[in-house]
């Protein structure tokens, strides 16, 4: 790189990368935008279709309620009622069949000849009938007297008594179901698909007469389960990923499975050629850039330099007479000619002075660029802001002129939340320049990322630590987010450290290990399975057995003040069983500590058991009778307060709102028991950790939630609001439905704890023996 027009085509190159990264950066951000495209697409086809569904069965209701209250039905009239059932098949073809069903499961009355000996009480559409007393959808079915493939949807029949007489049924035939998704207008690449409450295919579109019967894939068995609408990611056969919404068999209309399958590929496909060729022009565009560099630097940089190196080796040979001769037009080498020229004449000074006034005049530039664009990044941080807030305050202004316009003031509120998100956004953009972006679960080998992490703890832990890695052979790949399990471990070698004040030896260690369905329990509390045991021993002080039951508390620290949050080993422990696994410690007085981390191996079907929550979330059940639960809410912000209040008791709970960390001690003192505390972080005086301390000192146990909206080293330890025992973190902006459920997590596990605590109380008791 000696050649000055090389160094300038680098100049230009180094210069083409950001507008190349920015390119990537805007292509990687779009295609996560156009996923979500995709994903809510998705959502509203699944809705719509659900709606349909909802519809027709809501037409089968009523189909029903005529048929049990025909003067036929209810005057036992089997002739009567053989007709009726028959002009009502002619009239909606929708229908195979239509039968009355006594009580013994025996057919009363049908629309044509039957035998009443054959017995339908296995039915499920009868069985569930008769034990829900309401409207229900069954299963896949061969009509015994029909012999068409239907789903049946039944009712309780009542008399004139009001006394259950038996059952009535309608068999909706699987052809007029998939016409009616033939005629949907689908994107292209996309499959809809009805299923029973047992997976079987009723219809699908398209080539919906090939899977018609089919039974669902065992892998595919989870949309069984919930009572909402979801979406996921899937890899298909051939490796291509496709976005699935589904509305399981617990959603409206109960006992059908909806789904809608995209293709992010096919249905985004002129967006993501768009990008591309923007990709392709810049290129084109770079690679233009440097070949007219090198044409104009030939001219106006190399020929020049050219002609001063020339006479400035005839200088060197004496001769003092030659001149450059290039004329002094205000250019920097016509400027440099000029110098050189008189440097021969008036002797070198004037040189240095030269250079030194063009340096300075360099510095000045460079200064005046970093201010431009200082002021650039402020002017369109304070426009987007300054859009938000132009936003909310407009929409609540209207709101507060126009009250009593229920739909005026839904809309109005809705505008001033997407300007909050968009704010959200704004702010996550920002703190991406300087944060490590989120990382999700990956496959990833142990011994690399021990291995890795050596070289890192090796410098970190100082001389006096020796640090060895066991990986054990054959170990198969993980399941686990990369950056929270490195985040994990090397906290716990930062404890290990300060274990081994003189020194000692860390080992990081790994090993397989598989729960076996019908074994005995594992010790922690895995279930069935294959997992990684990923271990971190040291050979330090070791702990006591009282520190050892303590070491997972939040806020637990043995360490001086300052030294240590006590939030290392809840974290960690938090990250296992969100992983899908489990953490335990092992130690004891001079035989130092092992900490155990088993995670799933990527692949396996271990899966975290769900944590159950209360059937009303308002309510804690205290002894014999039922109370609200009380909320302790401190913030120092007034908006921020009232509106979360608001919020709280329109969920169903109590709420004591204060301003202080002070105040809310003072509350815990004079109050009735506190259920629940919410703070913020950021207050004058006391800071939210400094709160939920003292709290659970006077109330041991006391389920806490701190709120901030500071990305400092903080709040990263609270791992993206990782529920961990009886401490939880959020992120501000938080919405209500965020805020509600952590709430209903945190009362949920102090209630199942508090059960627990009940039961042993009561085992060690005098009757216990």
């Amino acid at each position: 790189m000696k050649s000055l027009l090389t160094r300038l085509l680098l100049v230009v190159s180094v210069a083409l990368v950001p507008a190349l990264g920015f390119q990537a950066y805007t292509e990687i951000d779009a295609r996560r935008i156009r996923q979500q495209l995709v994903e809510d697409e998705a959502l509203r086809l699944v809705r719509l279709l659900s709606s349909e569904q909802q519809r027709i069965a809501e037409g089968a209701d009523q189909i029903l309620d005529a048929i049990s209250s025909s003067p036929a039905v209810q005057d036992s009239s089997p002739g009567e009622c053989q007709i009726f059932l028959a002009n009502l098949l002619h009239r909606l073809p929708r229908y195979n069949y239509a039968t009355v069903i006594g009580l013994d499961g025996h057919t009363v009355c049908a629309p044509g000849p039957f035998d009443a000996s054959i017995d339908l009480s296995d039915r499920l559409y009868f069985r569930l009938a008769l034990q829900t007393a309401g409207f229900v959808i069954g299963e896949a079915t061969i009509g015994r007297f029909s012999k068409q493939p239907a789903i049946h949807m039944a009712k309780p029949l009542t008399n004139r008594d009001g006394v259950i007489a038996g059952v009535v049924d309608v068999a909706l035939s699987l052809d007029w179901l998939g016409h009616q998704l033939e005629h949907l207008d689908l994107p292209p690449g996309s499959a809809v698909s009805v299923r029973d409450r047992n997976g079987t295919v009723l219809a699908r579109n398209p080539e919906g007469a090939g899977f018609v019967g089919e039974p669902m894939p065992e892998q595919m068995r989870f949309s069984l389960e919930g009572a909402g609408a979801k979406v996921v990611r899937l890899m298909n056969s051939d490796g291509r990923l496709r976005i699935m919404a589904y509305s399981p068999p617990g959603a409206e209309p109960k006992g059908l499975r909806i789904a809608v399958g995209l293709d992010p590929d096919v249905a985004l496909a002129p967006m993501t050629q768009a990008n591309r060729t923007g990709m392709l022009l810049i290129v084109l565009a770079g690679s233009l850039a440097l070949v007219m560099t090198y044409v104009v630097g030939t001219h106006l940089i190399r020929r020049p330099l050219d002609r001063l190196l020339e006479v400035a080796d005839r200088w060197r040979t004496g001769d003092l007479a030659a001149r450059i001769g290039i004329p002094d037009d205000g250019s920097e080498f016509g400027r440099l000619g000029a110098a050189f020229d008189s440097m021969a004449a008036a002797q070198e000074a004037r040189v240095g002075g030269e250079v030194a006034a063009r340096e300075a005049a360099q510095i000045r530039a460079a200064h005046a660029e970093r201010v431009q664009a200082l002021g650039q990044l402020a002017g369109g941080i304070a426009h987007d802001f300054n859009n938000v807030l132009q936003a909310v305050a407009g929409a609540a202004v209207l709101i507060e002129r126009r009250p009593a316009d229920e739909m005026g003031v839904r809309r109005l509120a809705r505008l001033a939340l997407e300007a909050v998100e968009r704010g959200a956004s704004i702010t996550r953009r920002l703190l991406a320049f300087g944060r490590r972006s989120d990382l999700r679960a990956e496959a990833l080998d142990a011994a690399s990322v021990l291995n890795g992490l050596r070289e890192i703890l090796v410098h970190t832990l100082g001389a006096a630590i020796t640090v060895e890695v066991r990986p054990e052979a054959g170990v198969p790949p993980l399941l686990a987010d990369k950056g929270q399990l490195e985040t994990a471990l090397v906290n716990l070698a930062t404890n290990a450290r300060d274990a081994m004040p003189v020194g000692g030896q860390l080992t990081l260690s790994t090993s397989t290990e598989t729960v076996e369905p019908d074994g005995p329990p594992h010790p922690a509390g895995l279930g069935p399975g294959r997992y990684v045991r990923l271990t971190v021993a040291d050979t330090g002080a070791g702990m006591d057995a009282a520190t050892r039951e303590r070491a997972v508390e939040p806020f637990f620290t043995t360490k001086d003040v300052g030294a240590g949050t006590g939030l290392g080993l809840p974290m960690a422990k938090g990250f296992a069983e969100q992983s899908g696994g489990a953490l335990t410690v092992e130690s004891s007085p001079g035989a130092g500590t092992t900490i155990s981390l088993w995670l799933p191996v990527a692949g396996s079907v271990a899966i975290p058991a769900p944590m159950t929550e209360p059937p009303v979330a308002a309510e804690l059940a205290t002894g014999a009778s039922t109370r609200r639960a009380l909320i302790l809410l401190v913030d120092d912000e007034d908006p921020v307060r009232e509106l979360l209040a608001e919020d709280l008791e329109d969920a169903g709970y109590r709420v004591l709102a204060t301003a202080s960390g002070a105040a809310a001690l003072a509350l815990l003192a004079t109050a009735e028991t506190v259920d629940i505390l919410i703070t913020d972080l950021s207050m004058p005086g006391m800071d939210g950790l400094a709160v939920i301390r003292a709290a659970q000192e006077r109330l041991p146990g006391l389920p806490a939630v701190l709120l901030t909206g500071y990305a400092g080293d903080g709040a990263t330890l609270a791992v993206a609001g990782t529920v961990s025992g009886t401490f939880s973190l959020l992120r501000k902006p938080v919405s209500r439905g965020e805020l509600i459920d952590r709430v209903r997590t945190l009362l949920a596990g102090a209630a199942k704890a508090r059960s627990k605590g009940a039961r042993m109380d009561a085992m060690s008791g005098p009757e216990a023996g």
